[in-house]
This record gives C-alpha cells, structure tokens and sequence, in this order.
C-alpha cells in the first residue's frame, strides 16, 4: 500500500522530543521528500523525569527543557518539517498518568481537526515508558473511526530504550518503510540531541539505531528500514 505520495499528510504524535527521530525519523524525512504535508507532536517536554518536583522551577532544569526544545525543533527540521508544524507541548515528563486521559484525548483531536492527517504515526501499546503508552491509549481514543474517516493508516513505532525493554510484549513489526534514502538524516537528525545519545551497546546510539534499521530492513528485503505495528489500516 502506498502510504507515501505528495498529497499525503503525516501527523506524528509522540510524547517526548526525540522519540520522533527514533521511532520515525526516516519515514518523516521520506514523506518530506515527496512533498507531504507533515506534523510532528511532542506532548510533554522530557526532561523533569529526571528531577524532583521541587526541583522543577531551578534554573539549571528550566534551561535543559529550553535546551530540549530547542534542539527538538532544530532536529525535527533537518527531517524537513517546516517550522509552523512543529509543535512542542510542555507537560510534565513522564507524569502524564496525574492528568486526566480526556485532556490528552481532546488535545490531539485538536490537532486532528486542524490538520486532517491521512496517516498518522504514534507509540507502541506496551513501551516502558509511561508516557509513551498514554499517549498510544489516547491517540486511540482520539483517531476513533467514525470520527476521522479520511485516516488511511494508523501506525505505531518503536523506541529504543523502551519498547525494547518489555520483553514481556514484544514489538510485533507488521508495516515496513524503505528508510535506505533517509536513514543518514535519520542519524543527523539524531545528533542535535546531544546528550540524549548515548556510547554503543546502550540502545540509543548511533550504532544502536543503525543495526535496528539494519535488522527490520532484513526483514522486508530492503537495504534499510524503520518498522510499525498495524492499528489499523484501510485500503
């Protein structure tokens, strides 16, 4: 199925700035490349899971979220996404359970009305993360099919350093993305980050990422690829 031509339009609803570029960094410079329109959604700012709320309003912590989404949007342009859709929410880092499921639920239908996506991209049922799997419990809740009738294919992707790490409910990869033209900006992209990069075997370095593109490109007999789990998809 051809998810990928110049009227297509890509929403990426993720939780955190850099799980984008992880879980889909390749399929967003590639929807780019042909010309489609594309939104990125970070929804919490993912810094403060590191800090005691006490701690939230020091300076050092207010410069590294600053920090974050600054690097955030310079990362999610080199994909190729114009500045105007990049959108970086500021809620609390893997503190999304203290809010209620509705607000997030209405906050992506926000987005869903305004930009009318036909595919739209987000996190795995069972990650580590918190965050990761509200956001996937509201992004289902909020592409309800009655509601959104034009959405093509709803996909979910992987992140590592979470949804590796729930051996328990593996990543079922069912949908394939040649990535062999994008994985080089996929890592650059990847760069900006910084410090969120880490020295291989850790699952989040640049070799990491490349074996894991490697690996899924084996799967579907290409030279590179980036993998999603199948919510749902109409032909």
């Amino acid at each position: 199925m051809a998810l990928i031509e110049r009227d297509a339009r890509l929403l990426v609803v993720a939780a955190h700035p850099d799980d984008e570029v992880l879980g889909c960094g390749g399929t967003i410079a590639r929807f780019r490349s042909a010309g489609a329109a594309v939104r990125v959604v970070c929804l919490a700012e993912g810094i403060t899971a590191r800090f005691e709320p006490h701690q939230f309003d020091q300076p050092d912590v207010v410069a590294q979220i600053s920090e974050r989404a600054a690097n955030g949007r310079r990362a999610i342009a080199r994909l190729g996404v114009l500045d105007a859709e990049i959108f970086l929410e500021e809620r609390r880092c893997c503190r999304m359970d203290a809010l209620s499921e509705i607000d997030l639920v209405k906050g992506i239908e926000r987005h869903a009305r305004d930009f009318a996506p036909t595919v739209v991209l987000t996190h795995a049922a069972h990650d580590t993360n918190i965050d990761h799997r509200l956001v996937h419990t509201a992004a289902l809740a909020a592409f309800r099919p009655y509601h959104f009738r034009d959405l093509a294919a709803l996909l979910a992707f992987e992140v590592l350093s979470s949804t590796e790490w729930n051996p328990t409910a593996p990543f079922r990869a069912d949908f394939f993305v040649n990535v062999s033209e994008s994985i080089d900006v996929k890592i650059e992209a990847l760069s900006v980050y910084g410090d969120e990069m880490v020295a291989s075997p850790h699952p989040r370095s640049e070799e990491a990422v490349r074996s894991l593109a490697r690996y899924r490109g084996c799967q579907a007999g290409m030279e590179w690829a980036e993998a999603f789990q199948t919510i749902r998809v109409r032909a």
